[in-house]
């Protein structure tokens, strides 16, 4: 068979519909039924629970553009900071239930910032505290402050704490060795 060189009916517009980027700026919540929330748990299918500044619990419908191809950049997780619409048409919800709202926007982490700079009247700090990308923990700690570590690598901290402690008050030329004994430079 011949290669297709050329492209058939309507093959530009094929090719183009995966390159449109999003265009404009940051959205913030220009209206009162827009507010800012967390995703506290993905549920599955198109159904998530998010938490609002006010600490109330939503649940969230994922609407078809954040679903499929657009999935890629709007990724949902726990902690992710989200722009969501609510029902305000909607009745009371029954008890047990949560009130229903739609997932407007998708902040990313360079986004984050720009929202905490940008959006002055909003206290950003309940989302800061559950954020687990900002609260700074390293790979060896759990929530609980519990570290997983060997005792090599427990006592290679040991030692560089000591020296650096040695560095602070002013003695640079006294190393400790790794079996406890101070050895100074201008000694030797």
């Amino acid at each position: 068979m011949v290669k297709n060189v050329a492209g058939g009916s309507k093959s530009k517009g094929f090719a183009r519909k995966d390159s449109i980027k999003k265009e404009g700026g940051l959205r913030t919540s220009g209206d009162p039924a827009e507010v800012y929330a967390q995703v506290l748990k993905i549920l599955g299918g198109a159904e998530c629970h998010v938490s609002t500044l006010d600490d109330v619990t939503l649940q969230c419908h994922i609407r078809g553009k954040f679903r499929g191809r657009g999935k890629r950049d709007n990724f949902l997780a726990p902690g992710t900071w989200v722009l969501v619409g609510l029902h305000e048409w909607q009745k009371e919800p029954a008890p047990g239930k949560f009130a229903t709202c739609d997932l407007l926007e998708v902040y990313s982490e360079g986004d984050k910032s720009k929202l905490r700079n940008n959006v002055t009247s909003v206290s950003w700090n309940r989302f800061v505290v559950n954020d687990s990308k900002t609260i700074g923990m390293s790979d060896s700690e759990d929530a609980e402050g519990v570290s997983f570590i060997d005792a090599k690598t427990q006592e290679f901290l040991e030692v560089l704490d000591t020296h650096m402690a040695q560095v602070q008050a002013g003695k640079t030329n006294i190393i400790t060795t790794a079996d406890g004994e101070t050895v100074d430079v201008e000694d030797i």
